[in-house]
């Protein structure tokens, strides 16, 4: 899952540079606020991903057949995606972001690198075809800042720590 994220950002990146118009500025979406995309404040709910969120609780994902670690990795790609859209054209202040991110979500990527890694082709392609609404979503979050942010060599060096980790 941490590899198919990192593969997903990396792709945007290279895609943003093939199409990119040496004079056109890259625009930048307005993302739409929804309760699925609002960041958490202390105090709020549980909302769709968050792991204390019960099964019977209205607010709780639908049954996918993510194990829980994948679900907490789809929720740390839906944060990190968040990041992206908040710093939308700052990029000095989204590396710092990523920096920051990486170092939180350590452990978590640790552990779903070792996931990943004992998952069968099979399991991994299954867990794509499960989450690709997931994966869209992130991606269509996370693009419009690549697009603006690509060529900023802080940004492209914290891309590089997160693909290391």
């Amino acid at each position: 899952m941490v590899r198919t994220f990192q593969i997903a950002l990396f792709s945007a990146m290279l895609m943003v540079a093939a199409c990119k118009k040496a004079d056109q500025p890259a625009p930048v979406a307005a993302e739409p606020v929804t309760k699925a995309t609002t960041p958490m404040k202390p105090g709020d709910p549980a909302k769709p991903g968050d792991p204390e969120a019960k099964p019977g609780d209205p607010a709780a994902p639908p049954a996918t057949g993510n194990n829980e670690l994948e679900n907490k990795g789809l929720a740390m790609m839906s944060r990190m995606a968040d990041i992206f859209a908040a710093d939308a054209r700052d990029c000095e202040k989204l590396a710092t972001d990523i920096t920051a991110f990486i170092a939180q979500n350590k452990a978590l990527i640790g552990q779903l690198t070792a996931m990943e890694k004992q998952q069968s082709p099979q399991d991994r392609a299954a867990f794509e075809t499960r989450n690709k609404a997931v994966q869209q979503e992130v991606m269509t979050k996370v693009t419009p800042t690549m697009t603006a942010c690509k060529d900023n060599k802080n940004v492209q060096a914290a891309m590089t720590a997160l693909a290391a980790d």
